[in-house]
């Protein structure tokens, strides 16, 4: 069992999204989120390992868990994508309303075609404040939104920008995650 995913079952992490075909026919809700992790790591199925343990660690987890994949690559971000993640991060040591505003300023200004533009709407879909403009209807947005953004952060950047390295990447990026997932910093060189 993880320290910060302390469930005897999957089957409410698995709810949370939509599970590949693949990935079903190796785990179901039964098994424990260790046996889920091996299972998909056994199989080489990192995608969705990251979407599994993005939405099964607590959401500050995530998103630093985001922001140190990315800094993984951080050799191929502009100084605009550099600073989302340095919002990002920003957010997690102080997760106010101030810095998940300050998150959707830089999804209005990267948008979604880079990792960095993803894991800022991680930020902003947190679940902490509304997804309207400031000064409108409260709109909240959906139960893991942003567990969907983070992964999908972490995914695009293990490819784009393109290059050799996707498998190592994972490598490390997984030794992170569950290093989270077992209560560390997920710090790990």
């Amino acid at each position: 069992m993880y320290k910060k995913i302390p469930l005897e079952q999957s089957l409410t992490i698995l709810q949370r999204y939509e599970v590949g075909e693949e990935c079903l026919a190796l785990i179901d809700g039964s098994m424990p989120p260790n046996e889920v992790v091996s299972q998909l790591q056994s199989a080489k199925l990192d995608n969705d390992l990251v979407q599994f343990l993005c939405h099964a660690l607590p959401v500050r987890e995530v998103i630093w868990w985001a922001c140190l994949a990315l800094e993984l690559r951080q050799q191929d971000w502009t100084p605009q994508q550099t600073n989302a993640i340095v919002c990002a991060k920003n957010w997690v040591k102080e997760p106010d309303e101030a810095n998940r505003r300050q998150a959707e300023h830089f999804v209005k200004n990267i948008g979604h075609d880079c990792a960095p533009g993803w894991l800022a709407q991680a930020v902003f879909w947190n679940g902490s404040g509304s997804i309207t403009d400031v000064g409108e209807s409260v709109v909240m947005p959906p139960e893991n939104l942003y567990a969907k953004a983070a992964a999908g952060a972490i995914n695009m950047a293990s490819i784009m920008p393109e290059w050799d390295n996707s498998e190592a990447y994972y490598q490390k990026v997984i030794e992170m995650g569950l290093d989270l997932a077992n209560g560390g910093s997920g710090n790990v060189r």
